[in-house]
C-alpha cells in the first residue's frame, strides 16, 4: 500500500534512490535469500508481507508516517498483521501526548501489534517519534566488527537517553554493522557490482581479457591496464571492498534501521512458536534474554545484546505455560 499513490503495484516500479532503503531492511528481515542461493536470507524468510510505502518523492514526512499507522489499524485484521517494524522517524520531539504517531504506535500495540522501531544514528541525541512511544520497542545497535568473539564487539552510534516523556531508551540494541543486503536491482550500481565480481572471480587464463572487456564498464581507473594480473586482481578486491560488495549481488549496510527489522524476524519466530504471546511478554522476553555489552554505559545500550535463540526458547517456555491454564 502507498499512501501517496506515487506507485500502484510494485511490479511498475522503476527502481530510484529512494527505494534502496525500504527494500535492503526488508529483505533483512524476511529475505529469502535468492540471490545468494539462500546464504544471506533473513531469519524471518517464510513471513507474509505487508508493504506500506509512506515516503513521497523520497520524503516522509509526520503526515505520511500517520496516513501509514492509520491504515494499518485499519487492515490489521484483514491481513493478520501481528508485527509493524518502523525504519524511519518523524520530523519533531515531542510527548506521547502531544504526539499522534506515537499515540497510534500505542493503539497498535493495545490491539495486540508487536511494534519494533530503530532507535536512530546519531549518539549526541534522544529518539524521537515514533521511537520513543512507551510501548513500542526501540532498537539501537551494535557492530560485532565482523568478528564471532562478543569481547570485541562494540556500540553503535545509536540514539539514546531520555525520552521527552521522561523514557529511558533503547530497550536492546541488535546487530547494525556489517549487514549483508541487496543491492538495488536493475540499477547501475547493481551491474556495476556484478561485472566487479565477474572479473574477481575469473581464473588467471582468463583474467586478462575479462578486465579488458570490462574495466570501463566496472569503473576501474585506466592505470590498473598496465599492472600485472596478481597486482590488479588485488586492486580489484580492493575496489570491492570499497564498495562494501560481499557478494555478487549483496553489500554490507549499516545503521538502527537494520537492527529493528532484524529484532523484528526474531519476534515473527517467537510468534510462530508461540502465537498466544502479547506484546508486552514479547517485549518482556526480549529484554530479559538480553545481555548487556560489557564496558559500555547502560543507557547507550538498554537491556543490552538482542539474543535470539534464547527469546525463542523462552517463546515456547511460555506457551508451556499457558498450556495447562487454557486447558482448565
Amino acid at each position: 500500500h502507498d499512501i501517496s499513490d506515487e506507485e500502484k503495484s510494485l511490479r511498475s516500479i522503476k527502481p530510484t534512490d529512494y527505494h534502496w532503503h525500504g527494500t535492503q531492511t526488508v529483505v533483512s528481515c524476511a529475505g529469502d535469500g535468492s540471490l545468494s542461493d539462500g546464504i544471506y536470507k533473513g531469519l524471518a524468510s517464510g513471513a507474509k508481507l505487508v508493504l506500506v510505502k509512506v515516503s513521497k518523492d523520497g520524503r516522509i514526512g509526520d503526515d505520511s508516517i500517520e496516513k501509514g499507522l492509520r491504515w494499518v489499524i485499519k487492515n490489521r485484521e484483514k491481513y493478520n498483521i501481528r508485527i509493524v517494524n518502523m525504519s524511519l522517524g518523524g520530523d519533531l520531539d515531542a510527548t506521547t501526548n502531544e504526539s499522534k504517531i506515537n499515540q497510534l504506535a500505542e493503539e497498535l500495540v493495545k490491539l495486540g501489534v508487536v511494534v519494533t522501531v530503530a532507535a536512530g544514528n546519531t549518539d549526541e541525541s534522544n529518539s524521537i517519534p515514533p521511537a520513543s512511544a512507551p510501548s513500542v520497542i526501540t532498537v539501537g545497535g551494535y557492530s560485532d566488527e565482523n568478528n564471532l568473539d562478543s569481547e570485541n564487539h562494540a556500540l553503535y552510534h545509536s540514539n539514546f537517553g531520555e525520552t521527552a516523556d521522561g523514557l529511558i531508551k533503547p530497550e536492546i540494541i541488535a546487530p547494525a554493522m556489517f549487514i549483508a543486503a541487496p543491492i538495488l536491482p536493475e540499477t547501475k550500481d547493481y551491474k556495476t557490482a556484478e561485472i566487479l565480481s565477474e572479473i574477481a572471480n575469473a581464473p588467471d587464463y582468463s583474467f586478462r581479457q575479462t578486465f579488458l572487456d570490462n574495466w570501463q564498464t566496472a569503473e576501474l581507473p585506466e592505470y590498473i591496464l598496465s599492472t600485472d594480473v596478481n597486482t590488479a586482481r588485488s586492486l580489484v578486491e580492493d575496489e570491492l571492498t570499497k564498495r562494501k560488495i560481499v557478494a555478487t549481488h549483496y553489500q554490507h549496510v549499516d545503521g538502527t534501521s537494520f537492527a529493528a527489522p532484524i529484532t523484528a524476524s526474531v519476534v515473527a519466530q517467537m510468534l510462530e512458536a508461540n502465537p498466544k504471546l502479547t506484546p508486552t511478554i514479547v517485549k518482556n522476553i526480549l529484554i530479559s534474554t538480553a545481555s548487556r555489552l560489557a564496558n559500555f554505559r547502560a543507557i547507550r545500550q538498554g537491556f543490552g545484546v538482542l539474543n535470539a535463540n534464547l527469546a525463542v526458547a523462552e517463546a515456547i517456555k511460555e506457551l508451556l505455560a499457558i498450556a495447562p491454564l487454557a486447558d482448565s
